[in-house]
């Protein structure tokens, strides 16, 4: 049963209005910010993942609990299911491209020849330094958004081009800004390919050792490139993830610790309380507590 405060949405304040949410969705920022004291409050989606581009302001977005300041040009990847919240600066520029799942995996498969299966899906943020390519970004955006709103021959395979056009612009954005802060391409994309594997796994409770043989690295290596490029061990970045579930779980489910440590991949709920505790500092019961008490 999930928690009505933290509520899932098709699009914001808009909760289930179809039975399929449209391929794809595009509106300004102030289209829904401008009547709400440009505040979007915590909430998710289910079958939707959103791309959200700011332009030339300072703004303030939340994803599972994470604070970003940002300011000039940035875009917010936000995969279904990661709660998110907003604080915008009136009149502030940009707009919000909302892309059903099954449309993403469609473009993504490494079968798809489209390069967007390079693309990797998690809660970040990316900034636009090339005015060209911000341009370009725009542009396509806004092309999309006129075939959505229009009744044109073969409008489908229009919006599934501008859609690979826009995850393409937003790949290569993720590769020149792994570039900019120095990593090699290689190093780039092992790191990526960990995170897509911890996000595919993590209730599987694998061992650094059955991530290393995945990424066909050794695991001294992979130990290599967490501490320098994440300033973490690969061990605690496994930890982190299982943790975030957890706590979702705790704040927006009804699910006991002893289902929730299930799920996680735990055998013993009582390992996964010390395990727990060992990381956030209190048991998973009294967090519960004190985030419905808050």
């Amino acid at each position: 049963m999930i928690n009505d405060t933290i509520p899932f949405y098709d699009l914001y304040q808009e909760a289930f209005i179809s039975e399929e949410p449209a391929a794809a969705h595009v509106e300004n920022i102030a289209h829904r910010s401008l009547g709400l004291d440009w505040e979007i409050e915590s909430h998710r989606h289910n079958r939707l993942s959103q791309i959200v581009v700011v332009l030339g302001n300072s703004w303030t977005a939340e994803l599972d609990g994470h604070m970003l300041q940002l300011d000039g040009n940035w875009l917010v990847l936000i995969p279904a299911g990661v709660v998110h919240s907003f604080h915008f600066a009136p009149d502030t520029r940009g707009f919000v491209l909302s892309i059903n799942n099954d449309l993403i995996s469609a473009n993504s498969s490494p079968n798809s020849l489209t390069g967007i299966d390079k693309l990797t899906w998690q809660p970040q943020a990316i900034e636009f330094k090339d005015d060209k390519q911000i341009n370009h970004f725009c542009n396509y955006i806004n092309m999309l958004k006129y075939e959505l709103n229009t009744e044109q021959l073969a409008q489908g395979i229009a919006v599934n081009q501008l859609v690979q056009l826009i995850l393409l612009t937003v790949a290569r954005q993720q590769n020149h800004q792994a570039m900019i802060v120095g990593r090699t391409s290689r190093e780039s994309r092992t790191l990526f390919k960990f995170r897509e594997l911890i996000e595919q796994h993590y209730t599987e409770q694998f061992a650094v050792n059955v991530y290393a043989q995945h990424l066909h690295v050794s695991v001294s290596t992979l130990n290599r490139l967490c501490q320098h490029l994440l300033k973490n061990s690969p061990k605690a970045i496994i930890h982190q993830r299982t943790i975030i579930e957890a706590k979702r779980r705790l704040i927006y489910t009804q699910q006991s610790i002893e289902e929730i440590s299930t799920y996680l991949g735990f055998n013993d709920p009582a390992y996964f309380s010390r395990f727990f505790k060992q990381l956030v500092g209190l048991t998973a019961g009294r967090f519960r507590e004190q985030v419905n008490s808050q």
